[in-house]
């Protein structure tokens, strides 16, 4: 076969970056264009072009054999692209992200995703003739092989040997949980142990429950799993998990469904109560990151394929292809984040999950296509790609639990002061912002997840609030921090209305609270995970409060005074305008969408950001007409723009003399309506 050395394959570009048209390599202003990328062609197309051109012919080979051991069929496949980023500059190449992949669409409506790679192996060779390439691991054949087990143990030894003064590790052997699953090392029968006061290290799970039924302690089967849990009855995941416990050389492993009586409401409250430090003092915890449910189970088969020979020069070549991995493990600010992160890792959309997730000290992912490990410090897997976006070191990936991690050893340590002399006022209120800040971000992660009970808003997070409390030394008041709470109001529900749900008839929180509303909340200062400058540098963002909290009192529900609330009142005085709430019809993305507006005595009217569907019929609906107050809170400078906040109130129906918050106004330009010139300053109680 013979190529031409002055026309490039259309598809392909023969294993080449773009370069300026006048081949100025060195010129700046070619950042961004190196990149090849085909946006749309079909598996014909690519057949008939390697006919003539040899890189076509080994993408040909490759993708072939990822698609029979995943046994996807080539008259399944609809369209196929092709995506592949190169380093701007030859000097950038160890820092830029550099990636080969192909996105084959199916007619099912999924999609396939290859991705080629090489490894820094002296037999994977990569002819001089091609342009930058890749360089990854390879993964073990499956995530149950003596080579994965041999890596986890690794990790964990690293772990253990280099972060010995981190919040990695702790010296003494912890208490065991109330209840803990005995997986029967010294003994072949697994049953449920109650530990009375015994010490030892063991392992939890973190796991979809899923639809269906999964097996759990009820107050009619306890003393019977006391006895022996019959393997047969356990989920795949369950049966995997004491597997691999066993295989670590550990005793025990705790299970939520067996390790806490799930008919038993007193014993749930006190063992849910417990879960900060359940997590937090477990030796690992064993994540089934890829599993929707009991019987998806933790271990896959991860296979790569190699392909080699020579070009037509002469050169050699052997590099890999397997199906691509993909490292979505938080969910971005934008439906395509949560979708990716729900598909590929179904664990990590669950909202109970999330807390288990930033405790545990050390968390091991059985995902897809590899195994990877999270611990407070650093973060691992077996291709080694898990910390940028692509192959490069240019974009790094969020890293939230190392982030929370840091700052809370941040805060901690200022609390204590620095080479004992005396605590520096002055830092220690940067890091309380900044642990602020953090709490705020993390709301905005958490509520993008999905949760079954309304309810358990404020329980599933309430472990990270325990442990955030220990820090932080400040007064929990559902879900917001006293030593933060003018900031800590002034979060707005990130929707439109089509998206938008009822406000949960039984009260879940005070209405103040972004826990009251089953959406995802959003917050003006959220960090940039991973964005180390910004965590140190960036001050409180400059504003001017007109409003004042003169009072918030929070009256528990349960045992655990970080989980439910009975109730909660905010007293707060601040310039206050009568005003009516309008609404109209509008089109977002090509469907109807409410519109609600604030309108003024003036005329003038302002977009309401809604807190849940105010037309829903019951307690807390607003309809058009509805009186309502808006209480002017603060003014925030960001740069050149200046805008400013006001809460939307309406009278309580079961609350007489009582407001409600509905939603807010973010104000750009001037706010006169809402001025302490033109507005009245008056105290309302808000429940």
């Amino acid at each position: 076969m013979s190529v031409s050395p002055t026309l490039k394959c259309v598809i392909c570009n023969h294993f080449q970056g773009r370069w300026p048209i006048d081949g100025r390599e060195n010129d700046h202003s070619a950042q961004g264009i190196r990149s090849h990328i085909v946006p749309s062609f079909t598996w014909n197309d690519l057949l008939h072009s390697a006919g003539t051109c040899y890189c076509c012919e080994i993408l040909v080979e490759g993708c072939s054999k990822c698609f029979d051991h995943h046994r996807i069929s080539i008259d399944n496949i609809e369209d196929c692209s092709l995506r592949f980023y190169y380093p701007p500059h030859i000097e950038d190449v160890d820092e830029a992200d550099c990636d080969k992949h192909l996105v084959f669409h199916l007619h099912n409506g999924n999609k396939f995703e290859v991705e080629a790679f090489a490894t820094d192996d002296e037999d994977c060779h990569i002819p001089d003739a091609w342009d930058y390439f890749p360089t990854l691991q390879r993964t073990s054949p499956a995530t149950d092989s003596a080579e994965a087990l041999a890596t986890v143990k690794t990790w964990i030894s690293d772990c253990k040997d280099t972060h010995s003064d981190s919040f990695c590790h702790f010296s003494e052997i912890p208490q065991l949980p109330k209840r803990v699953v005995d997986v029967g090392l010294d003994q072949s029968s697994v049953r449920l142990v109650e530990t009375n006061g015994l010490r030892s290290q063991y392992l939890c799970l973190s796991h979809c429950w899923g639809p269906t039924q999964i097996i759990t302690s009820l107050t009619e089967n306890l003393e019977a799993h006391k006895r022996q849990i019959s393997w047969e009855q356990l989920s795949k995941t369950f049966q995997e998990a004491i597997t691999l416990t066993r295989r670590l050389g550990f005793h025990y492993i705790w299970i939520d469904s067996l390790c806490i009586i799930q008919n038993s409401a007193t014993d749930w409250e006190i063992e849910s109560a417990k879960m900060a430090d359940i997590y937090s003092l477990s030796h690992l915890t064993i994540a089934a990151t890829r599993s929707p449910n009991g019987a998806g189970g933790l271990f896959t088969s991860t296979p790569d394929v190699a392909v080699q020979g020579k070009t037509p020069a002469g050169d050699d070549y052997r590099f890999f292809f397997r199906q691509r991995i993909v490292h979505q493990l938080d969910a971005e600010m934008e439906t395509a984040g949560f979708i990716g992160t729900e598909k590929h890792f179904p664990l990590l959309s669950r909202a109970w999950v999330y807390q288990e997730r930033m405790l545990s000290p050390r968390v091991l992912h059985f995902g897809h296509y590899e195994i990877f490990f999270e611990c407070k410090s650093s973060v691992a897997c077996e291709c080694d790609g898990i910390t940028f976006h692509g192959s490069g070191t240019e974009t790094a990936a969020p890293l939230v639990k190392i982030d929370y991690a840091d700052m809370l050893e941040e805060l901690t340590a200022a609390h204590h002061g620095i080479d004992d002399h005396a605590i520096d006022s002055r830092h220690i209120l940067q890091s309380q912002h900044h642990v602020a800040r953090l709490w705020r971000t993390l709301v905005t992660c958490y509520t993008a997840l999905k949760l079954t009970m309304s309810k358990d808003r404020l329980p599933a997070i309430a472990g990270v609030a325990r442990q955030m409390a220990a820090a932080r030394q400040s007064p929990y008041l559902a879900g917001l921090w006293q030593d933060s709470l003018s900031d800590d109001l002034l979060w707005m529900v990130y929707a439109h209305s089509t998206f938008l749900k009822p406000r949960p008839h039984l009260r879940t929180a005070p209405t103040w609270s972004w826990a009251s509303v089953e959406a995802v909340v959003w917050y003006g200062d959220v960090l940039t995970f991973g964005a180390i400058d910004e965590r140190v540098s960036v001050e409180r963002t400059a504003r001017k409060e007109y409003s004042t909290v003169h009072q918030c009192r929070v009256e528990k529900a349960t045992v655990d005074e970080y989980g439910m609330v009975k109730s909660g009142e905010l007293t707060m005085s601040g310039p206050l305008t009568d005003s009516v709430l309008e609404q109209e019809m509008g089109e977002h993305e090509g469907r109807d969408i409410v519109l609600h507006y604030v309108a003024f005595p003036s005329g003038r009217r302002v977009r309401l950001k809604a807190d849940y569907l105010l037309a829903w019929a019951g307690p807390y609906q607003a309809l058009p007409g509805t009186k309502v107050l808006c209480l002017l809170k603060c003014t925030i400078t960001e740069g050149t723009e200046k805008y400013s906040v006001a809460l939307v109130l309406k009278q309580s129906i079961q609350s007489p003399g009582r407001m409600e918050r509905i939603g807010c106004l973010k104000i750009s330009g001037n706010h006169d309506e809402l001025s302490a010139v033109n507005a009245k300053t008056e105290t309302v109680v808000v429940i």
